[in-house]
């Protein structure tokens, strides 16, 4: 059988005691609020609490107040006293501090706290299969949406992205193409992507600029474009999550050549 614990406990505050078995006034001062007017001290210089104490110090021989200096000071009383005190500070605190003896002396106060219950996330790998059901027949979703979608629910329930857990960057093309970056593009041909992305917007009408777009891309194909380019999502640089990247056809670079060397143009 577990035994119980022989501290005195008022709203979940325990109040200490001293080496002669007094209470801490100011533990019970902290339970009741700790209203500065409800002070120890204040009670203390009442007459009735004067007159009480003095009438506990005659009938034995230890003292019924005690304050102690230092770190671990404070104001100790007899168990009388901790009624009074309560009982000066408001009714109902009064009537708690009775039932918190009462529940003292007949051992209704457990041992200890029970210990919170821990909150288990569940496993990514089980909740990304989940998920990966759940969007496997969403219409006109291509397959890297799909497992997009399924790692970003992953995170949002477990903290886990599975893709930067398994290091991938970007979701390969459904086809052979190699698909390139605009700065990629612009090496073929000496150029910078900034540049490279001027051309295929101006001149060669393939994308348009697409800034604060939810997909994350500044760039969106046109529907010439779409012969030559496709979205991939990458990882954040510097950040969670995903976003999504415009990619070109190696074939793309035809539409560079003419300007291979004409001068950036201001946009």
């Amino acid at each position: 059988m577990t035994p119980h614990n022989t501290e005195l406990t008022i709203l979940s505050t325990t109040i200490h005691r001293d080496a002669e078995g007094r209470y801490c006034l100011n533990d019970c001062h902290k339970a009741a609020g700790a209203a500065k007017k409800d002070g120890p001290s204040y009670w203390l210089a009442t007459t009735d609490a004067q007159k009480l104490a003095s009438r506990l110090d005659s009938e034995t021989t230890g003292k019924s107040v005690v304050t102690n200096e230092g770190r671990n000071g404070g104001t100790y009383v007899a168990k009388e006293l901790v009624y009074a005190y309560a009982m000066w500070i408001n009714v109902d605190f009064h009537l708690t501090v009775i039932r918190a003896f009462d529940a003292l002396v007949t051992g209704q106060i457990p041992n200890a706290a029970p210990k919170p219950k821990r909150i288990r996330k569940p496993s990514f790998a089980v909740t990304f299969d989940r998920c990966m059901k759940v969007v496997a027949h969403l219409p006109n979703v291509d397959e890297n949406q799909k497992v997009l979608m399924a790692a970003r629910g992953t995170q949002n329930l477990c903290g886990i992205n599975p893709l930067e857990v398994m290091g991938y960057t970007a979701l390969p093309a459904q086809t052979q193409d190699n698909y390139m970056t605009p700065t990629q593009l612009g090496s073929e041909v000496g150029m910078t992507g900034r540049r490279v992305n001027q051309i295929l917007w101006k001149e060669a009408r393939l994308q348009l600029p697409t800034p604060g777009s939810s997909s994350g891309s500044d760039w969106g194909m046109t529907e010439r474009g779409l012969a030559y380019g496709r979205m991939f999502d990458t990882t954040r640089k510097g950040g969670r999550g995903s976003q999504q990247q415009l990619k070109w056809k190696p074939s793309a670079i035809e539409f560079l050549r003419p300007f291979a060397k004409t001068p950036a143009q201001t946009a």
